[in-house]
């Protein structure tokens, strides 16, 4: 199955402005959920609150089912576990997780989880995720269970390069790079979702 980036880098900043219709909006973890021509996919917000920015700031590694694994975002992502697990079973095949940053995060974990529990995930678009485990147990349990994983580097953005202090923090597939850089050193400014859609869409519509 061929997927389009572009379609979840738009449903990845829908995510900020649109209501959750899983979990509660001053939490930590949100969803909406979207058919696309690829099946159902769940779309999750990145750090745009206090409760994501004490998830972000909690960088202590707990050992789960998908290894050694950020905890803050791994209680986030148990905020709503189980009722994403219970949409999953009942909403049209194939299952398609998006997010930016902390959202990207969140559906890299959950994804994890949800084929770990033996539910089907197609896909997964996590857009400039920060690192989310610190072992190769979540990337080798995606790569198993056949789990499409694009995730993005958006020129220097400084978030995919985050936490790097304590642990052997990284990512569980290698990330794309996408755009050319703001400026010539890590920042935030490649972070925004607006630039991320932009670089989507000229890998995907180039002129």
């Amino acid at each position: 199955m061929q997927f389009n980036p572009l379609t979840y880098a738009l449903l990845s900043q829908e995510v900020y402005t649109a209501k959750p219709q899983i979990g509660d909006e001053r939490s930590s973890a949100r969803a909406i959920i979207e058919s696309t021509i690829d099946g159902t996919a769940f779309a999750f917000p990145g750090t745009d609150n206090i409760a994501c920015w004490l998830a972000d700031l909690d960088c202590g590694v707990v050992r789960t089912e998908l290894g050694r694994v950020h905890n803050g975002f791994n209680t986030a992502a148990n905020l709503i576990r189980t009722e994403i697990e219970a949409k999953v079973s009942t909403v049209p095949k194939p299952i398609i997780l998006t997010g930016h940053s902390e959202g990207a995060a969140l559906a890299l974990l959950l994804g994890g989880y949800l084929s770990a529990s033996g539910h089907a995930c197609k896909a997964i678009f996590a857009f400039e995720p920060p690192r989310v485990t610190a072992d190769n147990v979540l990337g080798d349990l995606l790569k198993q269970h056949g789990v499409y994983v694009y995730a993005t580097e958006h020129g220097q953005d400084i978030v995919p390069m985050v936490p790097r202090l304590l642990f052997p923090w990284q990512h569980p597939v290698p990330l794309t790079p996408i755009g050319t850089p703001t400026l010539p050193f890590p920042n935030v400014t490649d972070h925004e979702m607006a630039r991320v859609v932009d670089a989507v869409r000229a890998m995907v519509l180039p002129a």
